[in-house]
């Protein structure tokens, strides 16, 4: 499971722009319950969704749900996976419920 404050803290003001991406799909969409965060990404049609999540919303909507940051669960909404890894790509941050994703996409 990844810390949420981690990945706050590390994008600073320059990655907070950068879309959230759930492995290769981007998010277009979140829900929460509890501390979990769910995060809709699963295959859009072509002009379902225009408009995708960026870490600064997402972010933004933590704050809202009242969510301290170090007790936010990301969850994959489709499989209902628990977020294990993360990596900031120059557009994008990437989260992955493989643990060895990281390692093989470095």
């Amino acid at each position: 499971m990844i810390n949420f404050k981690d990945i706050v803290e590390s994008a600073g003001a320059d990655k907070l722009k950068n879309l959230v991406v759930v492995d290769g799909n981007p998010v277009w969409d979140y829900k929460s319950s509890k501390d979990n965060v769910f995060l809709i990404s699963e295959d859009t049609w072509d002009g379902i969704e225009e408009e995708y999540v960026s870490v600064q919303e997402l972010k933004k909507y933590v704050v809202n749900c009242e969510i301290p940051f170090d007790r936010v669960i990301l969850v994959k909404e489709e499989t209902k996976e628990v977020i294990l890894e993360h990596k900031w790509n120059d557009c994008t941050l990437d989260l992955t419920v493989d643990k060895l994703w990281t390692k093989n996409n470095l």
